[in-house]
């Protein structure tokens, strides 16, 4: 994985990380008290959870590459395509956070 994207991930972890939060805020402020609220803190609690699955697939990419974990695969070539894989899933799921949040 060259430099430029393990950059890139760190900048992608970190503004879906400010979108975690500014989601779990306006589902804790969210109330409880009708069936809409319910099923509106609901929904923003299960983006909240995707949103945290993301940053961590992101992070597991980045332990790889420093070291911190033991590489899945044997090979530098098998690892760098499940590297990849992971790094487009990622990227997959933040658009799609994105866009439902638009």
């Amino acid at each position: 994985m060259r430099d430029d994207q393990v950059e890139r991930i760190k900048l992608l972890s970190e503004e879906i990380a400010d979108d975690m939060i500014s989601t779990a805020a306006v589902a804790i402020d969210t109330t409880v008290e009708t069936k809409v609220g319910r099923g509106d803190k609901a929904f923003l609690y299960g983006i909240v959870k995707n949103q945290a699955g993301v940053i961590a697939t992101l992070q597991r990419v980045l332990d790889v590459k420093s070291g911190a974990i033991p590489p899945i695969s044997a090979t530098q070539a098998t690892q760098e395509k499940y590297e990849q894989q992971l790094i487009k899933k990622a990227e997959e799921a933040a658009a799609k956070l994105k866009q439902r949040l638009s």
